[in-house]
Order: C-alpha cells, then structure tokens, then sequence
C-alpha cells in the first residue's frame, strides 16, 4: 500500500513538473525578444562547443597571403599575417565565452554571499559589507577592471579575476534587497524555533526564493563581461596572441580598415550579436520571473 502511495505521490510530482514546463514553454514563445536571444545564445554556444568541426584551419597558423579578401577558400577571408579570419572568430567564440562564464561565477559566487550574508544579518555587517560595495560602484566599471587587469597582469585569469570583481557589487545589491525581505517572513522564523541551523536556513529557504533576480542578473551580466573582455583585450590588457580573441582581432584590425574593413567588421558583427542575445534572452528571463510582469 505504501509503495502504492509513493507510486501515486512520484506521478503527481512529475505531471506537476511536466505541466509547469508546458507552461513555461508557452510564455516562453508568447515572448519573441526571449526567443530571439535564446536562439543566439544557443547558436554561439552550439559554435564554441564544435570549434574544431566548424574552424577548417588552424587560427594561429599563417597559410595564406595577408589581408585576402572573403571568398574562395578562406570564406571571411585572411588577416595581416594570413591567417583564416574565419577559424578565428570561430574560436574566438570559445574564449569570449569561457572568459565571460567564469568572470560571471566569481562575481556572482563573491557578491552573491556578500549580498545574502549582509541582509540576513544585518546590522554592522550589513552596513559595512554595502558601504565598500559603494565604493566599488563609484569607479567606472572598465577604468576599475583596466586597474585590476594592470596590476595583476595581461592575462585571461586575470581578466576573469578582474572582470569578477568589478561585477560583484550589482550581485551583491540584487541578493541583499529580497534576502531583507525574505528573512523577516513567519516560516523563517519558524525554522530557526524548531533549531535550524543558520547555514541550512540559507541554503534550504532564503537561496531558493532569491534565486530568480540572481539568474536575471546572471544572464545579463554575460553580455557586460564579454564586451568588457573585449574591451580589454583590445586594450592589450585581456587576451595575448596568438590566441584568438574578438577584441583582439578589432585591435589588430585597426590599422588595416581602409585596406580590408572585413577583420574589422566580422569581429565587431560578432560581439554585438553575442551581447544582443544575451540581453534580450535576460530581458525575457525577467519578464518570466517577475510576478509583477508574469506571462502565465
């Protein structure tokens, strides 16, 4: 009878769980801009992860005459060393990605606690914990990832450190605001009565009901961190050659736009659809989660 019952309760759960993904799938196509940048991001996902299948030669090597125009074999044609612009940008997108997914962690991982700790505990913490998040958010972003990038070093560790610490503050705001809120309601309380430990309150019942402004948060971030990576590495800061890179490629590009707009361009293109997509994949995530603006 029991394995009866628990044959009947896993059913429920999982027509519950398929019913609430239809929904989603519904508002999610009710929703064009969240289509839109689902359909890019997948797409730039999809070539970073086939990188070698998708790149016909090798991106650091020099196989042809400089600054060929697209067309023929080499389809967005050569750079000022001759090599494929094409399998370039192609693994180009592998590092704007990785360098943009893991910069996007640390912030979140460093700002995210920071937020939570200081509004579930308030007090001097909270105070002083916002007050330095205050003073991180008078620099401008770049002019302080610029800073940290030049004391640590041009690399793309470093890059992620820096780009991971100037974005941590927005983290720590977006985590701060509801986890006020939440840790004053009835069954917070309720929890701590019966002896809940502090660390599993947060964990089971305060991370669970802030997570939705954290992943909005997330996925918008993505597009600052790549535009900042490129910033940087255009900067001479980020990315070294010969390794691939898109702000290193519009770097390298600007004393050949007159000769050959095309590695400019192509590099350029590629940055604002990846930023795009993920902007309005961010957009449509808000307008999902948001109950104010819920679309089901």
């Amino acid at each position: 009878m029991a394995e009866g019952h628990a044959g009947a309760r896993t059913a429920v759960s999982w027509l519950g769980a398929r019913g609430s993904r239809v929904r989603w799938w519904r508002a999610l196509r009710r929703t064009p801009p969240a289509m839109i940048g689902a359909a890019v991001v997948g797409a730039v996902a999809i070539v970073a992860a086939a990188a070698p299948l998708l790149a016909w030669n090798n991106p650091v090597a020099q196989i042809a005459k400089p600054l060929l125009a697209p067309g023929g074999p080499y389809l967005a044609g050569t750079d000022q060393l001759g090599r494929d612009e094409l399998s370039r940008l192609v693994f180009g997108t592998r590092v704007s990605l990785y360098v943009g997914v893991l910069a996007v962690l640390v912030a979140l991982a460093l700002g995210g606690t920071a937020g939570l700790l200081a509004g579930f505990y308030g007090g001097w913490l909270d105070n002083v914990t916002m007050r330095a998040m205050d003073v991180l958010f008078a620099l401008p972003a770049l002019v302080l990832a610029i800073a940290i990038t030049a004391v640590l070093g041009p690399s793309l560790t470093n890059v992620m450190l820096a780009i991971g610490i100037v974005y941590a503050p927005t983290f720590a705001r977006v985590a701060r605001g509801p986890t006020l809120t939440v840790a004053q309601l009835p069954y917070i309380e309720a929890a701590r009565a019966v002896g809940v430990s502090t660390p599993a309150i947060m964990l089971r019942h305060v991370v669970p009901n802030i997570s939705a402004p954290l992943l909005v948060q997330t996925t918008v971030s993505l597009s600052t961190a790549i535009l900042t990576e490129a910033a940087l590495s255009f900067l001479g800061l980020g990315t070294q050659p010969p390794t691939p890179s898109w702000g290193l490629m519009l770097s390298d590009a600007r004393q050949y736009m007159l000769i050959d707009p095309w590695i400019a361009v192509l590099p350029g293109c590629a940055i604002a659809i990846t930023v795009l997509g993920f902007n309005l994949l961010g957009d449509g995530l808000r307008d999902l989660l948001d109950p104010r603006l819920r679309l089901f």
